[in-house]
């Protein structure tokens, strides 16, 4: 600390007036002091992605964040948070690229600082990934459907042991056939039976509320079953982003998917260890394009009577109840139901209307009276002949 004197010249008419002398102290703002502040600012600070305050709407969850420079993120973390007092399991909110997205201090090192300054290095660290959970299916639990079930064991071989297919590598094979004949039960097997990850999207769900929103998607959706591979993209309702244009007015929001879709399944390679199953009920009506890429087309047709006796066998030893059921006699009395069908429109009511009505037992007859009411509904439910005359 030095003293200074500092002398004011007073303002005024009259000439003759003193000056007045001050003496104050002058600080300087030496090395010492800048090297007591430099023991609090942070050398290493260790962040993790830890997501929005609030989730938005179509945000998946959870947000994979990676840095692709270094330096660039070195530089971008430090303009925005140079200066700020943090402490271990702190948060802190990106406000440029990301708004409102907030990192997690996991380490600080040394541990008892606490500033971040322009030398603090910022080290992003990524969260353990974890394989997206789906409910185990064996191929047991699925009746008929035999060319499906052999094709899908070739795909439990290549993802089990990719390096031996080479160039012949399945990658992306289209299921198609009416609702509930199995498809996304045997897209669920062939990732139990490889003990893959299995990500299963509904084509709807692709589709963005923005421009760009749709390609994200796609790309993310691939660039996480990349880091997880081996694994399944199972796409189901794949015509609703890939319906023929001689069936719809041309969107842009689903010509984006379809494009982005497009680009991904040209773009995979066989070593990446991921495939493609797309699944649609209406085959005609893809667009022709994108059924290309497909390199197999698999028909899963509506059960026989055989495979409906197999089925209503299999479902009916959940019930629980006892039961006295003829098989055969249900199973000629539901042609063109499909195994969902049997499962939720059948056997499920006849439970419920058991609990319902405090019955010890499941008959033929009570199944007989359900099959009934629901051909009675569907005449019912038909327009009159005339109407349009």
């Amino acid at each position: 600390m030095v003293k200074k004197n500092l002398v004011i010249s007073p303002t005024g008419e009259k000439e003759n007036s003193p000056n007045i002398e001050i003496e104050i102290d002058e600080i300087e703002l030496s090395d010492s002091i800048e090297a007591i502040h430099s023991e609090d600012i942070i050398k290493k600070v260790f962040l993790a992605p830890a997501g929005y305050p609030i989730k938005p709407f179509d945000v998946p969850n959870p947000i994979q964040v990676s840095v692709t420079d270094e330096n660039l993120f070195q530089a971008y973390a430090t303009e925005q948070w140079l200066g700020l007092s943090v402490k271990l399991n702190d948060y802190i909110f990106d406000q440029l690229i990301i708004p409102d997205f907030a990192f997690k201090i996991k380490k600080i090192l040394p541990k008892k600082t606490h500033r971040i300054g322009a030398e603090t290095k910022f080290i992003l660290v990524q969260p353990p990934i974890r394989k997206p959970k789906f409910k185990k299916i064996t191929f047991n639990d699925i009746i008929g459907n035999g060319q499906a079930i052999s094709k899908a064991k070739i795909i439990v071989e290549y993802l089990k042991n990719p390096e031996i297919f080479g160039e012949w590598a399945p990658k992306n094979i289209l299921f198609h056939g009416p609702p509930g004949t199995g498809k996304t039960l045997t897209a669920k097997a062939i990732a139990s039976a490889a003990k893959c990850a299995f990500f299963a999207k509904k084509g709807t769900s692709l589709i963005g509320n923005h421009v760009g929103d749709g390609a994200s998607k796609i790309h993310s959706l691939y660039n996480e079953a990349k880091s997880h591979a081996p694994a399944i993209i199972f796409i189901d309702e794949l015509d609703s982003v890939g319906l023929s244009r001689a069936f719809q007015n041309v969107r842009g929001d689903v010509i984006e998917v379809a494009a982005s879709l497009l680009a991904e399944l040209d773009g995979l390679e066989t070593s990446e260890g991921v495939i493609t199953i797309g699944a649609t009920n209406t085959l005609k009506l893809l667009d022709s394009g994108l059924r290309s890429r497909f390199e197999e087309e698999i028909e899963f047709p509506i059960p026989t009577v055989e495979e409906r006796v197999d089925l209503l066998k299999l479902f009916s030893k959940k019930i629980p109840f006892e039961i006295e059921i003829d098989f055969k006699i249900i199973a000629k009395n539901t042609e063109n139901w499909s195994g969902r069908a049997l499962h939720e429109k059948l056997i499920k009511i006849a439970v419920h209307k058991a609990i319902q009505q405090d019955l010890k037992i499941v008959t033929t007859d009570m199944l007989m009276e359900i099959i009934n009411q629901g051909k009675n509904n569907k005449k019912e439910q038909k327009p009159p002949s005339n109407i349009f005359t």
